[in-house]
């Protein structure tokens, strides 16, 4: 079993247990070091401290069941404004928010997209892009997707509400 995912069984029933949501775990070797991180929220967000107990429990958890053989640095903080989505479930919680996807294989001739996430239909999620065009994959087809942040987005909402008052005078 790959690495991501014994760690990800172990977590998993920790996070749900402390009350948090395990959002990603990543794995990554460079060199002769490696490192699992941890990515963690919950409403409200989480603390410095929420961080540190559990990067605590889970380290004293996987040294107690072996579960990484070697030496490892582990790293637990919050997702983070441009979070990853990992599952349907993250699609359909941030529906209506921007994100970008990146598919495994090219869609229109274009592997990459940035748009309205649309909420999941079965096993397929949508991102309506500023053009207005929905593109659609299956769950299978996503290589990856974040959270993207515009800063801009209330500013603009502002400027099309106010147009389109103008527009009704």
């Amino acid at each position: 079993m790959e690495v991501r995912e014994e760690v990800r069984l172990v977590a998993g029933p920790l996070a749900e247990e402390a009350g948090f949501e395990l959002v990603d775990v990543e794995f990554a070797v460079q060199g002769r070091h490696r490192s699992i991180r941890i990515l963690l929220d919950k409403p409200g967000g989480v603390t410095v401290g929420d961080c540190a107990l559990f990067s605590r429990r889970l380290s004293d958890c996987l040294d107690m069941n072996q579960t990484v053989p070697w030496s490892y640095y582990l790293e637990v903080s919050s997702p983070g404004l441009d979070r990853p989505l990992r599952t349907l479930e993250s699609f359909a919680r941030f529906a209506g928010h921007r994100a970008a996807v990146t598919a495994v294989e090219p869609h229109d001739g274009r592997r990459n997209f940035e748009g309205e996430i649309r909420a999941p239909e079965g096993n397929r999620v949508g991102v309506r892009t500023d053009e207005g065009q929905e593109h659609w994959f299956e769950w299978g087809e996503i290589r990856s997707a974040r959270l993207v942040v515009d800063p801009w987005a209330r500013v603009r909402k502002r400027a099309a509400v106010t147009h389109g008052e103008d527009r009704d005078e």
